[in-house]
């Protein structure tokens, strides 16, 4: 919908700017090129305000202010000493606690977003302001058309005589005051029936006018209008232009006519209109072609006969060189699109002393993040010494095993608020079986800033498991050993809510079971290397650098690079784009993979390309565009087929086919309609099914971010 907007925005700025240049080119033409070329420069604005296509322009942006680099200094709570025993305080057995446990759903993201709004309003008015003008247009000609009587033998005998009738017929009706032509495909000069009858000289200069019409197909040039006028139906610009060239029509019809009138008929021609305008007018739709509609038009028309003249050499140039300058003109297009660099960081505070920033994640957590990250990077990497660095934690700078090749980071948004909380951890260490399950740091932003949430270290480890709970094991060494599960939660003391608890010696061995089950459930998470510099396989892909193998249709690899990626999708639009991705673990097989959205101009008849490491390289899989619909954290989305025949809920899962979908939700179709429906390769009732989906839209969204250098450079730094 965004793009959508953005093709609309893009559009009306660029026949606007067109519009403005013919203005300022009118006093140029008055009175110096025929009233002709005048009104079809108009023909070159209304198809700017159409086509999507064209030569980009971009608008001057305000110069940005200078951003200084403002060092963030970590806020810590007071840390105790290491070698004490971190644990969650333990209730004895006698003192029965009650902990109400919240929904830890997740909130989906809303329905009705505000560029969805926009647009169903843009189409509501705009298709409402186009089927009122076919309304007007077709009760007026039934009625017309029911009242037409045969001319009379003077006129029809005059209508034969001027030749260029083709298929214009001639007739008369008591529902007209005044000439005109009605109909495009059974065009119809309609006379006015009863009332002062036109001199024989008048009447063919009025049959001659609206034969000029017929000729240049005036009705449908009309039409044109009243589209772009109903699709930019905001723009005031558009409805002006639309009575300007309502007038600059009957002008050139005017100076058609005066063509073939002697000095003296001209004038007889103006008294025929001042004639007709005195006569009481009924109503008729803009689309017909009166031969004299509005009074107020009347001054301009008679000093247009008063003063007409037959051009020039000079004239013809002139017309030429105007043609040519507002037909470059038009093939230009103001860029809309923000600029690759922008990047959006829009956090919102709620209020207390404590609160959390949230806001829409479009990278500006990791951006936040970013400082923090550079002093841990710098304290691993460089291996100086801990006594450097008293805002970061010990236990991750200055363990016994090599930190930068062990330590890593990742994002994840625990709490449901969507900003994003950083974890920091071990990555395949074999020391003490820390693994990439184990969370041994987490920070949150405190009004924008990164604050140290959670701390652990050998004896006091926490996992995560894929509800996003934190389960806990401290040990003392003193014969005592604690289990506990937490929610996160900022508001809460210490940023975490109880919800359970063992221990032993208090519940005996069967402490170890339970406490031992809610540690394996953690899940492995994506952790990076410091030792990787900072950098993802990914980043020199999606930063056009160098080539991964793009897997066709065929089976084939083909070595591209992303800025060749739309010609794959859309290969005769220059419009259409990578625009976002997504980094996540994909398969469930703990490497994370990079989405790309493609796009094009009205958002479709794009598709993914989903970026994979194997082995050394990156490959490519590319996927339609019915794919990765409400891409969820846990790597399910939403599917259909473009025939109708299904969609469902699936998985991405790659194999010696490339990508295929594992279908978990199914639901057949037959002429659009429910036939039967799945859940994970059973048969279920409707009910079931949509119990299925309800829990499916429950679970926590996939961040697409823009793609720009700053976003790449976070994301899989």
């Amino acid at each position: 919908m965004k793009e959508v907007l953005l093709t609309l925005l893009s559009l009306t700025l660029s026949g606007s700017l067109l519009c403005v240049l013919v203005l300022l080119l009118r006093p140029v033409t008055r009175n110096r090129v025929p009233r002709a070329v005048s009104y079809y420069l108009w023909l070159a604005v209304l198809l700017r305000f159409l086509i999507p296509f064209g030569y980009g322009i971009t608008l001057p942006q305000p110069p940005q202010p200078t951003q200084e680099m403002v060092r963030q200094e970590t806020i810590l709570p007071e840390r105790q000493d290491q070698t004490n025993t971190q644990t969650a305080p333990i209730t004895p057995p006698s003192e029965s606690v009650t902990v109400d446990q919240p929904e830890t759903t997740q909130p989906s993201a809303p329905a009705i977003s505000l560029p969805g709004v926009l647009v169903f309003l843009w189409l509501a008015v705009g298709a409402g302001f186009f089927l009122w003008h076919i309304a007007a247009y077709a009760r007026f000609s039934r009625r017309v058309r029911i009242s037409l009587a045969p001319p009379t033998a003077e006129a029809l005998a005059l209508f034969e005589g001027l030749g260029l009738r083709r298929r214009v017929r001639l007739a008369q009706s008591g529902q007209v005051d005044a000439p005109m032509l009605l109909g495009v495909f059974r065009p119809v000069i309609v006379l006015p029936q009863g009332g002062p009858s036109l001199p024989p000289q008048a009447l063919a200069a009025a049959l001659r006018h609206e034969l000029t019409h017929a000729r240049r197909w005036d009705i449908c040039y009309k039409w044109l209008v009243v589209l772009v006028t109903s699709l930019h139906w905001f723009n005031p610009l558009v409805h002006w232009m639309g009575r300007r060239i309502a007038l600059d029509c009957e002008l050139s019809c005017d100076e058609a006519v005066l063509r073939a009138l002697e000095p003296e008929q001209r004038m007889a021609y103006g008294d025929m209109l001042l004639m007709l305008a005195a006569r009481p007018g009924r109503p008729s739709p803009w689309m017909a072609a009166p031969l004299c509609q509005e009074g107020k038009r009347l001054k301009t028309r008679l000093l247009g006969i008063k003063g007409y003249r037959k051009p020039g050499k000079g004239a013809v140039c002139l017309t030429l060189v105007l043609g040519l300058v507002v037909t470059c003109c038009a093939c230009g297009m103001v860029d809309t699109h923000p600029p690759a660099a922008a990047t959006a960081e829009n956090t919102v505070q709620r209020g207390g002393a404590s609160s959390v920033s949230a806001g829409t994640p479009t990278g500006g957590e990791l951006s936040a993040y970013g400082p923090l990250l550079s002093r841990y990077a710098e304290a691993l990497l460089r291996k100086r010494p801990p006594i450097d660095f008293p805002d970061l934690l010990l236990v991750l700078i200055c363990p016994s095993w090599d930190p930068a090749g062990t330590i890593g980071y990742t994002l994840r948004d625990l709490n449901g608020d969507g900003v994003e909380e950083l974890l920091m951890g071990f990555v395949g260490s074999e020391f003490w079986s820390m693994d990439e399950g184990y969370v041994f740091a987490i920070y949150t932003l405190v009004d924008g800033q990164p604050v140290l949430a959670v701390e652990g270290w050998e004896r006091s480890l926490y996992v995560v498991r894929e509800d996003n709970i934190l389960c806990h094991n401290g040990s003392s060494g003193a014969g005592r050993t604690a289990w506990n599960q937490y929610r996160f939660d900022p508001s809460a003391e210490g940023y975490l809510a109880l919800l359970d608890h063992v221990s032993e010696p208090e519940d005996g061995e069967e402490a170890w079971t339970i406490g031992d089950s809610w540690m394996d459930s953690g899940v492995s998470l994506p952790y990076i290397r410091f030792s990787d510099g900072g950098k993802s396989p990914y980043q020199d892909v999606l930063l056009g650098k160098a080539p991964f193998l793009y897997v066709d249709g065929s089976g084939q690899k083909i070595p591209t690079f992303l800025p060749d990626i739309p010609l794959a999708f859309s290969p005769y639009s220059s419009y259409a784009a990578v625009t976002e991705f997504a980094v996540l673990d994909l398969d469930g097989d703990g490497s994370r993979e990079v989405v790309l959205r493609v796009t094009d101009v009205a958002n479709d008849m794009g598709g993914y390309v989903v970026l994979r490491q194997e082995g050394d390289e990156i490959m490519g899989y590319p996927s339609h565009w019915r794919t990765f619909w409400y891409l969820k954290t846990d790597g399910t989305f939403t599917y259909s087929y473009t025939a109708g025949t299904e969609d469902g809920i699936a998985s991405a899962r790659f194999g010696e086919d490339g990508l295929t979908l594992e279908k978990h939700i199914r639901c057949e179709m037959e002429a659009w309609e429910p036939k039967a429906f799945e859940v994970d390769g059973r048969p279920v009732s409707q009910t079931e099914y949509e119990t299925a989906c309800s829990a499916q839209d429950q679970k926590a969204d996939a961040v697409w971010y823009e793609l720009n250098e700053t976003n790449i450079q976070q994301l899989t730094a």
